[in-house]
């Protein structure tokens, strides 16, 4: 993937991720104000301000909306997730196109200059570096392609 492309599809994850973090805190403020009305409606029973039946039905349609409601926020935090799991997985391959790229640098300083002692010792560590972060990205990416592609 082209850094430009790897710079746009993480963009787009954060736009999405910020996205996602605007409804989750819209969520949670009507799931609030869904537990606070079922709060006051035995209230008015009580005080006779509304009949019992009416209130038994305001709490079901309450409850019902509440249910509606944090099930929408699983769903949400589902899709967070992912969002999520995509972009550290992109950021990890940023990483590793840079170690890769300093590692080249330093290969040619090193031939220029003659095997230098610390050159050879970053060489090593990143060398390192990329063969870890490349497993842990293609995994991330491998996993999150099995779990949308394979049954199950």
């Amino acid at each position: 993937m082209a850094l430009s492309q790897l710079q746009q599809a993480m963009a787009t994850l954060r736009i999405t991720l910020a996205e996602l973090q605007h409804k989750e805190r819209q969520l949670d403020l009507l799931i609030q104000q869904f537990r606070a009305q079922l709060r006051r409606v035995p209230r008015q029973v009580i005080y006779g301000k509304t009949s019992l039946d009416l209130s038994l039905s305001a709490m079901a349609e309450i409850e019902e909306r509440l249910a509606d409601s944090l099930a929408s926020r699983r769903r949400l935090l589902v899709v967070k997730k992912t969002a999520l799991e995509e972009l550290e997985a992109l950021e990890l391959i940023k990483r590793v196109d840079e170690a890769r790229s300093k590692l080249e640098t330093l290969r040619q300083q090193s031939q220029a200059t003659g095997l230098v002692d610390e050159i050879l010792a970053e060489i090593r560590g990143l060398e390192q570096f990329i063969a870890e972060n490349s497993k842990r990205a293609e995994w991330a990416i491998t996993a999150s392609y099995q779990e949308q592609h394979l049954p199950g």
